[in-house]
C-alpha cells in the first residue's frame, strides 16, 4: 500500500465530479468520483469488448448454496476470427481452488451480453469509481464494456460489489454456453521455429532479439540493442531445452497466439512486438492488447527471457 503523501494527485477532467476524497497525508480513507459524461442508458447493440470482475465474499451464504459464486471474472473481446473468451470462477464449495479457462471461438457471445447489460441495467451507475485504501485486491468489483459506436460502461468499487448476484449468474451462463463451441485452431507449438522481439524506444534506440529453436529442443538467443550513443551492442547465448519448453508453456497457458486478432488496444502504451514463426505462418502479438490481468503478464515473461537474461 502506498501512503497518500507519496501519491500523485492528478486533476480530474472538468466533467468528473469528486464525491469523496482522502485528506492529504492520511493513511486509508475513500476516494470516489463520478464521470458525468458516462451514459446511463446504452443505445448501441454492437458490443466489442466486455470485462467484469466481482467478489461476493462479503455476502452471507445459505447452507444449501455451496456452489454459489464467490469470485468471478469474465472477459470477451471481438477477434478477427470470432471472439476471445476468458473466465475465472471460484465457488463456496471449494474456496481454495479457482477454475479458469480461455478459448478462441467463432460463437458470437455479444448479442447475449448486450441483452444482459440492458436487462440488469449495468449502466445505471456508469462512471462511478470508488477506491478505499488498504483493502485487499480481491474485494469489490469492476465493469468495463465498450461498443463500436463509442458508447461505454466503466464502473469500479474495491469495497462493494458492482454487479447484482443475478447479473453475475446470467453472465456465467452466457460464458458457459459460449465455451461449449468448438475452439478455433491455432498453430501447433511443437512446430515453433523462432520467436522475435522488437522494441523501438522514444529516444531513437531499439532492442531486437531472436530465439531460434533448434531440432533438439534447445535454442540460440541473439540480441541487438541500440541506445542514445547510436552504437549497436550484440550478444548471443545458448538456451537450454527446459527454458524453451517453459516459454512454450507460457504461450499455451495464456493463449498468446490468439492475442493478435483482438481489437482492443491499451492507450498510451509503448508498442512492443513478439513474432512467432511457424513453418507456414507468422503470428505477431503486440503488448498493447487489453487483456484480463491474469493473462497480461505473459508478454513480459517472454520478453524477459529474450532480452534481459543475457
Amino acid at each position: 500500500m502506498i501512503l497518500d503523501k507519496f501519491r500523485k494527485h492528478i486533476p480530474e477532467p472538468p466533467d468528473v465530479v469528486v464525491i469523496k476524497s482522502t485528506e492529504p497525508n492520511t493513511c486509508g480513507g475513500t476516494d470516489a468520483t463520478r464521470d458525468m459524461r458516462a451514459p446511463v442508458e446504452i443505445v448501441s447493440g454492437d458490443m466489442e469488448f466486455f470485462m467484469v470482475e466481482e467478489s461476493f465474499t462479503t455476502m452471507v451464504f445459505e447452507e444449501a448454496a455451496a456452489s454459489r459464486l464467490l469470485r468471478f471474472s469474465a472477459y470477451a473481446a471481438k477477434h478477427e476470427q470470432g471472439a476471445f473468451l476468458y473466465i475465472s470462477r471460484q465457488t463456496a464449495d471449494d474456496c481454495d481452488r479457482t477454475d479458469a479457462g480461455m478459448k478462441l471461438v467463432s460463437h458470437d457471445i455479444f448479442p447475449e451480453l448486450v441483452s444482459i447489460v440492458r436487462e440488469y441495467k449495468l449502466a445505471a451507475n456508469n462512471g462511478f469509481h470508488s477506491r478505499t485504501h488498504g483493502l485487499p485486491e480481491n474485494f469489490g468489483g469492476s465493469i468495463d464494456v465498450r461498443y463500436a459506436g463509442g458508447e461505454w460502461i466503466s464502473i469500479s468499487d474495491n469495497q462493494s460489489p458492482v454487479l447484482s448476484y443475478e447479473a453475475a449468474q446470467a453472465i456465467d451462463r452466457a460464458f458457459e454456453k459460449a465455451f461449449k463451441a468448438d475452439a478455433l485452431p491455432l498453430p501447433d507449438l511443437q512446430t515453433l521455429k523462432e520467436i522475435r522481439f522488437y522494441e523501438e524506444r522514444k529516444d531513437g534506440g531499439f532492442t531486437r532479439a531472436t530465439l531460434e529453436i533448434l531440432p533438439d529442443g534447445t535454442g540460440v538467443n541473439r540480441k541487438q540493442s541500440c541506445y542514445d550513443d547510436s552504437k549497436i551492442y550484440e550478444s548471443e547465448k545458448p538456451v537450454d531445452a527446459g527454458t524453451v519448453s517453459a516459454i512454450k508453456k507460457v504461450m499455451d497457458s495464456n493463449a498468446i497466439l490468439a492475442w493478435s486478432g483482438i481489437r482492443t488496444v491499451c492507450a498510451g502504451m509503448s508498442k512492443k512486438c513478439l513474432t512467432f514463426v511457424f513453418p507456414k505462418t507468422e503470428i505477431t502479438v503486440t503488448n498493447d492488447r487489453e487483456l484480463p490481468r491474469q493473462l497480461s503478464g505473459a508478454f513480459f515473461d517472454i520478453e524477459l527471457e529474450l532480452t534481459t537474461k543475457h
